[in-house]
């Protein structure tokens, strides 16, 4: 092992490079050969052959300070143009990174918490779904999805809906919980929110069986609840946030809008199919089914005590619940 006073030398000073000490040897030489040749002309005197050399040191000066300044103007030019040029790749590098971002993580539009009909949100949704062939929906009660349908069945081939079992006490009355913390709500007992939000599902399983006209529709419960509220389309995502404090007071809950390219989109596409292979019961209602068929489905999910004339009734009062909205969305069009 070295000595530590070895170690702690300082290290060598790097040599110099050899040209230098050859490009000086060869300016000493050539002055020095200059020098001779002119005093061996004896034809002038030593004041004129002085002269000589401070005017060809003078001309050497000026070229040199000439060159030197246009020099260094080109080079000082070709550096800009090509940090100009590189500042320009690294713009339109990062634009593109950052477009690619808000691609996968920005919506595209956001539709704050409303107390009434939203027209800039159903224009966007009903524009999208009419240009969809499938409209997945993960919701409470679904209760608006059947005017959706019914208003946009010309591309419509599978509408597919998750809504919460009504069996499951729980995920109920986590809903009607929420739901109590709307102004209009103020008073009501929690029974009756309760009872009201199963009555929103019945009705909407039966107005989504009555729209098997238009096209396929498939109806799945769930336990359990989700904060979120989501409504899928070829092209897009809506997402709805019940609990956040300003959709807590209002009757429809803050929504935003995701693109198809987007990371969410792909992340709740995947979601709720997982979640429409595991809802139990499940039934896709086709236009051959009857009545019975729908009896038979909402007594699967604990509405078992139901007739012909009950049916009657729903459908009723579901068409009343429903006509300021479907006259709304018939004005914005397809």
């Amino acid at each position: 092992m070295p000595p530590v006073r070895s170690l702690l030398k300082k290290p060598p000073k790097p040599q110099k490079a050899p040209y230098l000490y050859a490009l000086a040897l060869t300016f000493a030489t050539g002055a020095l050969l200059a020098l001779v040749l002119i005093f061996l002309d004896d034809s002038t005197t030593t004041r004129v052959k002085l002269a000589q050399i401070g005017t060809g040191l003078a001309a050497s000066i000026m070229f040199a300070v000439i060159y030197t300044v246009l020099g260094n103007r080109e080079y000082a030019e070709l550096i800009r143009k090509e940090i100009a040029t590189q500042l320009v790749d690294h713009h339109v590098t990062m634009l593109e990174q950052i477009t690619q971002l808000n691609e996968l993580f920005l919506p595209r539009s956001i539709y704050p918490p409303a107390a009434g009909f939203d027209q800039r949100f159903n224009r966007d949704l009903i524009s999208d779904i009419c240009s969809s062939r499938e409209y997945i929906v993960r919701s409470t009660s679904a209760k608006y999805v059947p005017a959706r349908i019914r208003h946009c069945d010309h591309n419509l081939e599978v509408v597919r809906v998750l809504m919460v079992d009504p069996r499951d006490r729980l995920a109920i009355e986590a809903r009607a919980q929420d739901r109590r913390k709307r102004p209009e709500e103020a008073g009501r007992d929690l029974s009756s929110i309760k009872h009201q939000i199963k009555s929103e599902i019945l009705s909407s399983v039966v107005a989504l069986f009555d729209s098997r006209e238009h096209c396929e529709v498939e109806v799945g419960v769930v336990a359990g609840t989700s904060a979120l509220r989501i409504e899928l389309v070829d092209d897009a995502i809506y997402t709805a946030l019940y609990r956040s404090p300003e959709s807590l007071r209002s009757m429809h809950p803050e929504t935003v809008r995701y693109g198809k390219s987007s990371q969410l989109y792909e992340i709740f596409k995947d979601e709720c199919r997982r979640q429409l292979r595991w809802a139990q019961p499940i039934k896709r209602f086709t236009s051959g089914d009857d009545d019975d068929v729908l009896l038979a489905y909402l007594a699967g999910i604990g509405f078992s005590a139901l007739e012909s004339a009950d049916l009657a009734r729903i459908r009723e009062d579901y068409e009343k619940f429903i006509a300021n909205y479907a006259t709304e969305i018939k004005k914005i069009g397809r």
